[in-house]
């Protein structure tokens, strides 16, 4: 697979998502405004702990995979809200589902960080934020119309999983290739 990235994260469980993602694109259809947004992959929920560079090689790929293996998670992880990442002050331009959890992921995420130290990465010169990313606006102005709507449908089936548990306890290294409209994600 051509790759564009490689990511550390936290695999959460599929099924549980997949109404969301379904509720969603058929407003989105039924409106006719199918393009407005990007969805994450809804085969790969997941929370990033870490970014890492397009090319790794197989040394530095194994020790990833141990680092990740020492990181516990045994704890619950729950859904019960969302929110958004902004490009400027009112401009929305992802929506994101927001992870409760007593696992330490800021811990987890500073924990890579300072054995990996990928400064050149962009994204792991923002502030860390742990978030399951939904979907991309792309076309804010059509989105902000239907933007309650869409919120409502979100918090009706969010509501339906709040009190199920999301972890798969397992994190992994994935690879990536952004260049496709949901992303390709395998797990490396």
């Amino acid at each position: 697979m051509q790759t564009t990235s490689h990511f550390i994260w936290i695999e959460l469980k599929t099924e549980l998502f997949s109404d969301i993602f379904v509720c969603i694109y058929k407003y989105l259809q039924e409106n006719n405004i199918e393009d407005i947004v990007h969805f994450q992959n809804p085969l790969s929920p997941h929370i990033t702990l870490y970014y890492l560079e397009k090319d790794i090689n197989l040394e530095n790929e194994e020790h990833i995979k141990n680092m990740i293996g020492k990181i516990n998670l045994d704890n619950n992880i729950y859904i019960n809200s969302f929110n958004y990442f902004y490009k400027q002050k009112n401009d929305r331009f992802i929506l994101f589902f927001t992870p409760k959890t007593s696992l330490n992921l800021k811990e987890y995420r500073n924990f890579f960080h300072k054995e990996l130290q990928k400064d050149f990465v962009k994204d792991n010169n923002l502030e860390f934020i742990p978030h399951i990313s939904f979907l991309k606006i792309v076309n804010s102005g059509i989105f902000e119309k239907h933007r309650k709507n869409i919120e409502e449908i979100i918090k009706e089936n969010l509501q339906k999983i709040q009190n199920i548990n999301c972890n798969t306890k397992n994190a992994f290294l994935y690879a990536v290739n952004s260049e496709f409209k949901e992303e390709i994600q395998i797990k490396v």
